[in-house]
């Protein structure tokens, strides 16, 4: 908090409190100051370690990051998750086992029966299914957008090469 209120009050910047006050990394200072300015004190809290986040609202972060084509500091905020890199694992799970690794619990399952687990696991799947079917939508949508830009920027490179 010391450092936060330094901040806000002084015109000390990012890297000059993290020298004064032995903190390794200036965006550490930088998330400080942004978390408190979107949240106020509880924005400071340390959020218990132990928070399990689901498969759907994984999904849900890794496609608003998407869509608002965000940085992962800005999602974490936007989310309140306070490890950055929480998010980076997310995406970086997604890009190698698919989003069906996402929906993996930690830890020892509870015994239910096979009636109920079955159920279960159709209704997740094809939630999973749909939810993993709109990001790939948006992922889709992104790459003809992009592939009409540089065609854009290849036909005006075209058209004045020739003049």
């Amino acid at each position: 908090m010391k450092v936060v209120q330094e901040y806000l009050s002084s015109s000390s910047g990012y890297k000059l409190l993290s020298k004064k006050y032995g903190i390794k990394s200036e965006s550490l200072v930088s998330s400080w100051v942004q978390r408190y300015k979107a949240f106020g004190l509880n924005g400071l809290d340390i959020l218990s370690p132990k928070k399990s986040f689901d498969g759907s609202f994984k999904l849900n972060v890794l496609k608003w990051m998407k869509t608002n084509k965000a940085s992962y500091p800005k999602t974490a905020l936007h989310f309140n998750i306070s490890n950055v890199g929480t998010i980076w694992q997310w995406q970086h799970t997604w890009e190698i086992e698919g989003a069906d690794a996402l929906y993996r619990s930690k830890g020892r399952q509870t015994i239910m029966s096979a009636d109920k687990q079955s159920k279960k696991k159709q209704q997740t799947e094809l939630e999973r299914l749909r939810e993993e079917n709109e990001l790939l939508q948006i992922e889709n949508e992104y790459l003809k957008k992009l592939r009409a830009l540089v065609q854009e920027e290849e036909a005006k490179k075209h058209k004045s090469s020739r003049n």
